[in-house]
């Protein structure tokens, strides 16, 4: 071998070991193997009071939650949002750390959960999170698989990807994301109990009109409403004093159009005189609702406390029902009646 030949061979490994080098300093397959236990996001705990908006886009839909003064608040509708569920969000990505890295193979995204979302796969789509401060700085963005419980520790672990990119990762720690939309919320807004609720009306959208009464107090519900030659279902009476214990929902939104002027309603008053109404916007087989709440004359003080505490969380929004509660909206006087036993 000549001198020539040499030089070519030393400059050839000189260049080999320096792209080895490069790729260990910048394949990604290799940056949880260099930095394990290292910070996924290393400037967030240091920044966590400066996030001021967490974006979530899952599998159905984008929502943002922002923070606005001491409260939490859903962007779109303006419903208030549970704190705690925004503060543990930061949390939990401040402290993530990286374990191992996984696949790059995008065909395997969805066996961790990390698919990418909107595409309708499911539960196989990944929840992409995206935080940022009030001048619209992401400070943390990263799509959230399943959880791996053979990390050690109380916390397990938590597959994680970059948006935009294959590489995935397996991260200590855990990013619980409130989905779907409603986990946002405290979605029960009051309990209509066998003890408080006095009277429960439903009406309107030519579906018939009827009563029910709970007299004396505590009773179960008794359908004053007379049909001819047809007796009350009592199952279904009963069923009916569920759907307002609790008054619930499972979506909120800003107000879209008026209801209709015969639009169906369901009416629940209490024996202190507390007074709920609900009334159906839209499409009845959506379940979008308004509710009011307000006060009889005879109202006790507590009753108009109640209802003074309410009003935010019922006045100027409109709330999706679950769907037993828009079947129930919809019995006739027939539904709830059935012919006597001979």
């Amino acid at each position: 071998m000549n001198a020539k030949q040499l030089v070519v061979l030393a400059a050839a490994a000189v260049i080999a070991i320096g792209a080895t080098a490069v790729t260990l300093r910048t394949s990604p397959q290799n940056i949880a193997s260099d930095r394990r236990g290292e910070r996924v996001f290393p400037d967030l705990l240091a920044r966590a009071n400066d996030v001021t908006t967490i974006s979530i886009r899952d599998d159905d839909r984008t929502f943002t939650v922002e923070r606005r003064g001491d409260g939490f608040f859903d962007k779109d509708s303006g419903y208030v949002a549970r704190g705690e569920s925004f503060r543990d969000l930061v949390a939990g990505a401040a402290s993530l750390t990286f374990e191992e890295s996984k696949t790059a193979d995008a065909a395997r995204h969805a066996d961790l959960g990390l698919a990418e979302p909107g595409k309708g796969l499911g539960d196989k789509a990944g929840r992409e999170v995206i935080m940022r401060d009030a001048k619209g700085v992401a400070l943390a963005s990263v799509v959230v698989g399943n959880r791996d419980n053979t990390v050690g520790g109380a916390r397990g672990g938590t597959f994680i990807r970059p948006p935009g990119m294959n590489q995935t990762y397996l991260a200590r720690g855990e990013l619980r994301v409130p989905v779907p939309h409603a986990a946002w919320f405290e979605i029960n807004l009051i309990n209509f109990t066998r003890d408080m609720l006095a009277r429960l009306e439903v009406r309107g959208a030519g579906q018939g009109d009827y009563v029910m009464v709970s007299e004396p107090k505590g009773t179960d519900l008794k359908l004053q409403t007379v049909v001819e030659g047809r007796q009350p279902d009592s199952g279904k009476v009963l069923r009916l004093s569920f759907m307002v214990d609790p008054i619930s929902f499972q979506d909120v939104r800003a107000p879209k159009g008026e209801p209709k002027p015969d639009a169906r309603q369901y009416i629940a008053t209490s024996h202190e005189g507390l007074r709920v109404t609900v009334t159906s916007v839209g499409e009845q087989k959506d379940g979008w609702v308004r509710m009011a709440v307000e006060t009889t004359p005879e109202a006790s003080d507590a009753a108009k406390k109640q209802a003074a505490d309410l009003a935010p969380k019922m006045h100027g929004f409109e709330f999706k029902l679950s769907q037993n509660d828009i079947d129930q909206m919809a019995w006739t006087l027939n539904d709830v009646t059935t012919e006597p036993k001979s």
